[in-house]
């Protein structure tokens, strides 16, 4: 039986959160990735490069999570269960680099929601956003998640 998602939801911004990066969390998701670029490795490389430090591989914003803004909070809000989305599409669009020991501010909202009919029947698609901006309130990393709902 389809059911119907809420649209009323779109342009909805979730509560801001803070993340702190640890140097080994780095480390650990760049080995967890297979990337064995010594930018994300090797302190003393990372010392000699122009950020001064290791940074981040462009996908470790992924680890940035919040209890009041995570899927289980979209769920609740589009009205759905989790055995009715798929992971669609996710792409990160990067300012500066993401550095061990910085806290940032990672601000969510779903800036669209669309509907499509495919081969296995209707589908919604919600787009999240994730604005993350540094302690000088620069925009260091822009992130966009589409979660695919099956109707």
């Amino acid at each position: 039986m389809p059911i119907q998602i809420d649209h009323g939801v779109k342009g909805k911004e979730y509560p801001p959160y803070a993340v702190t990066v640890e140097r080994g969390k780095i480390k650990e998701f760049a080995r967890a990735i297979g990337d064995e670029s010594p930018f994300y490795l090797d302190d003393e490389v990372g010392r000699a490069s122009p950020w001064g430090d290791i940074i981040a591989p462009p996908t470790f914003p992924v680890t940035f999570r919040s209890d009041r803004a995570g899927t289980e909070t979209l769920l609740h809000d589009l009205g759905v269960d989790i055995g009715r989305i798929l992971h669609g599409e996710q792409e990160f669009e990067h300012f500066k680099p993401i550095l061990p020991g910085r806290t940032y501010l990672c601000r969510g909202r779903i800036t669209d929601i669309y509907e499509k009919t495919g081969k296995s029947g209707p589908m919604a698609f919600v787009v999240r956003e994730t604005t993350i901006t540094d302690g000088d309130n620069d925009i260091v990393c822009v992130t966009r998640a589409i979660t695919v709902v099956r109707l």
